[in-house]
């Protein structure tokens, strides 16, 4: 229905929120999605397949459960590493700069100017 990064909007208890899709998935046999809106408050959305259209997720405990789902399957906790923090990079870095360096200054040194 949606996809992430889109924006939609939804009335919520008379208030008209302007929402960012965080993500989409199917928990449960039921698709949720679930979005941000401007103050980064979480909302939870599952879609009725009957009426083909959003509807917010009032009930605590299954907010919980689709947050809870969202944070372990859809985020990466993981440290994925900058590569710029490497040392294998920064060696690997260093060894070019050296050889390009001795190259450059072997050959400028052979050169003569008359």
């Amino acid at each position: 229905m949606y996809s992430h990064g889109e924006t939609f909007y939804y009335d919520i208890d008379g208030d008209d929120y302007e929402l960012t899709v965080l993500e989409n998935f199917v928990l449960d046999s039921k698709e949720y999605v679930l979005a941000e809106d401007i103050d980064g408050d979480l909302h939870a959305f599952y879609v009725d397949e009957d009426e083909e259209e959003l509807c917010l997720v009032e009930d605590k405990k299954e907010f919980r459960k689709v947050v809870d789902y969202w944070k372990e399957e859809c985020l990466l906790d993981e440290d994925i590493n900058d590569f710029e923090d490497d040392e294998y990079y920064d060696r690997e870095d260093n060894e070019l700069e050296h050889d390009f360096d001795d190259e450059f200054f072997e050959d400028s040194e052979n050169d003569e100017y008359l």
